[in-house]
């Protein structure tokens, strides 16, 4: 899974830079975007994960997103709805809502219930997102991932990405 994440990673930044610099389009647009998540398991160092998502703006202010995360046993997916709120010009805030899926492997060291394989269950993320240019943006946010309690994997997930519009 690693790998795979890591050439979807290479391949989003390579088209992203090159559709950067294209003119904006009007609504609907597509975007892909890649990023560096923090994931935090108990008793554990948080580790860097890449993550990568694609989407779809339906509006200006209402998108689909689905995205999957390296959790480093296992993984994270979600499909979602995001509703965003213009701060200013460049700046903007949001949202999203959905359903998602933690897989990962039972820790080597961890009692019988924290080594759950799967949870599924709502999904949920609030951010901020710069434009740095009409097709490239700079996102910073906190998602929630599903699980079952007890779990070794701790559900708040810091991530920064770059997103590119198409």
């Amino acid at each position: 899974m690693q790998k795979v994440l890591a050439v979807l990673f290479a391949g989003f930044i390579a088209a992203g830079a090159v559709h950067a610099a294209e003119p904006v389009r009007t609504a609907p647009q597509s975007y892909v975007g890649v990023g560096v998540s923090s994931v935090d398991y108990v008793g554990a160092a948080t580790k860097a994960s890449p993550k990568v998502f694609t989407g779809y703006q339906i509006k200006p202010q209402l998108a689909l997103e689905a995205g999957a995360v390296d959790l480093k046993n296992g993984y994270g997916m979600y499909i979602a709805v995001k509703p965003s709120l213009p701060l200013s010009e460049k700046l903007s805030a949001y949202g999203k809502v959905g359903v998602g899926q933690t897989r990962r492997q039972p820790l080597p060291a961890a009692p019988t219930p924290l080594g759950k394989k799967n949870d599924t269950g709502a999904y949920g993320a609030f951010g901020l997102q710069y434009s740095i240019s009409p097709n490239a943006a700079v996102t910073l946010e906190v998602e929630r991932l599903p699980r079952e309690k007890p779990s070794a994997l701790k559900p708040n997930v810091w991530t920064l990405a770059l997103q590119f519009l198409f």
